[in-house]
């Protein structure tokens, strides 16, 4: 039975939860960005005040 060779070691500040990094790409995915956007309009029209 062979062995793999020694296989790359993993950056484990790649994966950290304060730098914000957890995928595999640096860029976002284009539905990924449209959902936040989304997201952020949603939260924007909820917490205007509508009772002027």
């Amino acid at each position: 039975m062979k062995l793999k060779a020694h296989t790359k070691v993993r950056n484990p500040v790649a994966r950290s939860p304060l730098l914000h990094k957890g995928g595999l790409h640096h860029s976002e995915d284009i539905q990924t960005v449209h959902r936040k956007n989304r997201k952020q309009s949603k939260l924007s029209l909820k917490r205007m005040d509508w009772n002027q």
